[in-house]
Parts: C-alpha cells; structure tokens; sequence
C-alpha cells in the first residue's frame, strides 16, 4: 500500500511493531527463500497460526492471496486490521481523525484502571486505556464504525499499550518496580524504558487486498477447510500458553471486563489454551493436522527446542510426500524472568512437496 498522505498527521504503525515470542520478523529473508525455491508458483497461502501476522503480511503484500488465522481474538484484530481490508473498504482520512481524537481523550478511572494501573501499565496508561476502548466500544454499538474501522481502532490501541506496558514483553508477570531504573548492577531488567511515556496511537499500514481474509479460528478447524497451494504453519513449540503471555491484551481487546484472579490478574481462559502447548497432546494435534492438509506445498516452522520430537514431525510429512529440513541459528531475546540477553536456536524450516 502506497504511503497515505493525509491531513492528520500520525505516526505509522507496522505489523512488526509489537513484542511478541515466537515472531518470525527476523526469519522472514530465510522463509521467503525456502518458499521461492520450492513453491514459486504459489499463489495461495495459509497461515493457521499467524500469531502476529509478519509472515502472512509478508507474502500479502507481494500479491499472494493470503488467508491468516489465529485463535486469540487480539491476534485476529491485527491480521483483520494488516491484511483483511478490501481496497476502498476504510476512509483513511476518516480514520486518521478518529484516531487523533481517540489520542486526546482524558484518562478514565475504569476497568483497566482498577485492574493494571501501577502494575502493568502506570495509572495514567491505564486510565488512557479505558477512555480509548470505551469510547471505540460506543462507537461501534451506535454503528458510527463498522468491523473493518474497528479493527483498525483496536489494533492501533493495542499496539500502543504494548509499547508502554511494564513487562518484559509478555503479560505473564508484570515488573514489579515502577519508578525505578530501568536495569540494575546485575543486568537484571527492574522496569521497561518506555513504561513512562505516554501511550500514543499510530496508523497501521496496512495491505488492502480483495481476496486476502482473516479469520479468528482454532487451527485444527481450519485447516480441515482450507485448501491452498502453500500451508504454512508456526505452531507453539514449547508448554507456556500464548493466552498466558499475552492475557492482558487480549482482555482489552475482548472488553469483556471478567473478575481477575491473582497478583498476574488474569482471567478465567482455560477454553483459550492450546493443545500445541501441552506435551500429552502436541504431538497427537500436529500428527493428525499435517495428515489432514490439503495442500500442494507444506512448510513448518519448528525451533530446537520444540516438544514434539522431530520423528513424529518426519513421520507425518513423510506420509505425503518429499521431505527437505532447512536450518538456521539465531538468538531469540530472553535468559530467564527478569533476565536481559540474547539466546541461540535453531530454526527449522520442515519442506514437504505434498504427492498428487
């Protein structure tokens, strides 16, 4: 999409603007290149679990029709809000100035006020927080927005809290020294830098395209559904939930206002949880996803340190078809809770030429 020269001046927000494990942003150079050598013909791609979308916005905005799926409702949010516009769909500068009014709301004593402030967002973030989405909640119910505009809204808020949030860049525990430096004589990380600064919203820029959709989706479900050219697929490697680690937007994004429980405040969400996350069944859901796909080209993401063992990964592809494994190391941010540094993996990249 061309840059949008619009009266109201904000600035721009792009998919990979936000903290979020798991991100392929860093890998996309090594997945492109597996996809062009493999599967240049392509033109259809699924991406059940998109998580943050980069890869399904990577692929959309090089004319690939892209059908993106996550069942987190914020994930979905976002891919809705990249790359499941139509073209004409969304007045940008009406939009803009929505956003720049939303910007210059007052805080609000409310839910997030109540339940976050001095916790994982300052008492102002969090007062902010609550006048935003409630006056884009209004604004949906009275129907002055419609589903594409309130995704846009949404993302846009959610991406601002994320920036000014008091975590190491998951919500599964905030951190618990507000006011203090950012790190201390140790390297261990007391308060994020960025805590202090005022939330404020930008424009996403986004893909518009006619055929591209999101949906929001269990990837069990939909992969039963969908037959494409080019399956995609970045499930969770390890045991800790991404409703865990992500709890608190996706409770601002839902604005369901549930009773918290605990000093992390989360809520009630076990229907949320993953099967790819628990090693008694991650094995049994991915076997039986990749035997189901109806796709000419299958490309799993799956790191070394995933728990399900990659026999069980070959043996399934190897059911389909040809199977090549693609590897590169990288350093992922994380040593520990509380821990600032860089640790190695190792991407794997699982090419399988499903057979006719």
């Amino acid at each position: 999409m061309a840059v949008r020269q619009l009266a109201v001046r904000l600035k721009p927000l792009y998919v990979q603007n936000r903290k979020y494990i798991g991100s392929k942003y860093n890998l996309l150079d090594f997945i492109a290149g597996v996809v062009a050598e493999q599967a240049p013909e392509a033109r259809r791609l699924a991406d059940p679990f998109a998580g943050s979308g980069v890869v399904a916005y990577h692929f959309a905005s090089r004319g690939m029709q892209v059908l993106a799926g996550d069942y987190l409702y914020h994930n979905y949010l976002a891919l809705r809000c990249f790359l499941g516009g139509r073209p004409g769909e969304v007045d940008w500068e009406r939009v803009a100035e929505l956003i720049a009014e939303l910007d210059g709301l007052r805080p609000e004593q409310g839910y997030c006020y109540h339940e976050f402030g001095d916790s994982y967002f300052t008492r102002e973030n969090a007062g902010r927080i609550d006048a935003i989405r409630e006056k884009i909640a209004r604004w949906k119910g009275a129907g002055w927005i419609g589903a594409q505009e309130e995704s846009v809204l949404l993302t846009s808020l959610l991406y601002a809290a994320d920036k000014v949030a008091n975590t190491c860049g998951q919500y599964d525990a905030f951190l618990k020294h507000l006011g203090a430096r950012a790190y201390d004589e140790r390297g261990t990380h007391l308060v994020d830098r960025t805590v202090y600064k005022p939330l404020e919203l930008g424009l996403p820029f986004v893909v518009e395209s006619p055929g591209s959709q999101a949906v929001c989706a269990d990837a069990d479900a939909l992969v039963g559904e969908v037959e494409t050219d080019l399956l995609y697929l970045d499930p969770p490697y390890n045991q800790r939930q991404y409703v865990d680690n992500y709890h608190v937007l996706e409770n601002i994004a839902r604005w369901e206002k549930p009773a918290l429980a605990g000093k992390t405040r989360k809520f009630e969400r076990e229907g949320l949880k993953s099967a790819y996350s628990r090693r008694r069944t991650a094995t049994e859901h991915l076997t039986r996803l990749l035997l189901r796909a109806r796709a000419r080209h299958i490309l799993l993401s799956y790191n070394n340190e995933g728990i399900v063992p990659d026999e069980a990964i070959l043996a399934a592809l190897q059911e389909r078809g040809e199977v090549q494994v693609y590897s590169r190391a990288y350093s992922i941010f994380g040593n520990g809770a509380g821990r600032s540094g860089r640790r190695p993996i190792v991407e794997r990249l699982f090419y399988c030429r499903v057979r006719a």
